[in-house]
């Protein structure tokens, strides 16, 4: 009975923070790691699928698109004896394995 009363708490903390939003810094990546901070992106769990909302500053004038990795780690690496910025991140995110459009997932 006093289990309840103990998890009730952290489960509504839990839905708090869940329908508050993820807020994520984003760094240039470079091949010895991460660069200077260029903002956030906010992630929003939404009735119709997540919301990414950035805030981003010093990006050079034009569109830009983003796309998601497999791993959370934007660690630099090597390949072919190179280095290479965040090799660590994986290859693009895509459980599906659809690989035709941007909005596909």
């Amino acid at each position: 009975m006093k289990l309840k009363y103990l998890l009730l708490p952290a489960m509504l903390f839990t839905g708090s923070v869940l329908a508050a939003g993820v807020t994520v810094t984003m760094n240039e990546a470079l091949p010895d790691g991460n660069g200077k901070a260029l903002g956030t992106v906010t992630v929003t769990e939404t009735p119709y699928g997540l919301l990414f909302t950035p805030n981003l500053t010093g990006l050079v004038a034009g569109i830009h698109g983003f796309h998601l990795h497999e791993n959370p780690s934007c660690a630099p690496g090597q390949k072919e004896g190179k280095a290479v910025p965040a090799l660590a991140a994986g290859g693009h995110f895509d459980p599906q394995k659809n690989r035709d459009t941007p909005w596909a997932l």
